[in-house]
């Protein structure tokens, strides 16, 4: 118990949350990954879109892809659907560098470099998702037609005006409501 407060080498306090930190984050990322994936590879009932997710770049993307006509969605579906192979891969490495990354933090002693391979591992795989997804994205665009291509781009930006607003709306109601912070003493 006595070494949990015992000073790195070089003077600084160990951050033993950083590791918890970065998975959770890291879990966050694959959970919006699939989130983003999931509709535009298996068609629910809501039009071929299931609700947004909680990101900004996501969020708008989603919810103007839901806005277009069928046929333009369906191109971006095709598009996402040809990719799906291409991740699959990326998604097994990291989930294996995560459970790597939860063995390493749990080991003692304690070894930093294998929770930052892990979490290097961990990396890699992520980039390499969003790399097949951009490319992805990028092989859909250049399917769609000019017309087509200026209705994703309307309906990007009218998504991301509208989350303007949604923010501009939160940040008054905290203001002025029971979200407001109390001044500091001065």
């Amino acid at each position: 118990m006595s070494d949990m407060n015992t000073p790195a080498p070089d003077g600084k306090p160990p951050r033993r949350w950083l590791g918890p930190a970065f998975l959770a984050s890291i879990m966050v990322n694959v959970f919006l990954v699939a989130l983003i994936s999931v509709p535009l590879f298996f068609r629910p009932h809501d039009r071929g879109f299931g609700p947004p997710p909680d990101s900004h770049g996501p969020a708008m993307m989603h919810s103007a892809f839901k806005a277009l006509p069928e046929e333009d969605r369906q191109v971006i579906r095709r598009a996402m659907k040809e990719q799906f192979r291409e991740v699959m891969p990326h998604i097994r490495e990291s989930q294996t560098a995560r459970d790597a990354l939860t063995e390493a933090i749990a080991a003692e002693p304690y070894d930093e470099s294998a929770v930052r391979a892990a979490f290097d591992d961990m990396s890699r795989a992520m980039t390499a998702m969003t790399e097949v997804g951009r490319d992805a994205m990028l092989d859909a665009f250049a399917r769609l037609t000019p017309e087509q291509r200026q209705r994703v781009a309307e309906a990007m930006r009218e998504e991301r005006s509208k989350m303007r607003k949604r923010w501009h709306d939160r940040i008054e109601e905290r203001r002025s409501g029971s979200g407001e912070t109390p001044p500091r003493a001065e």
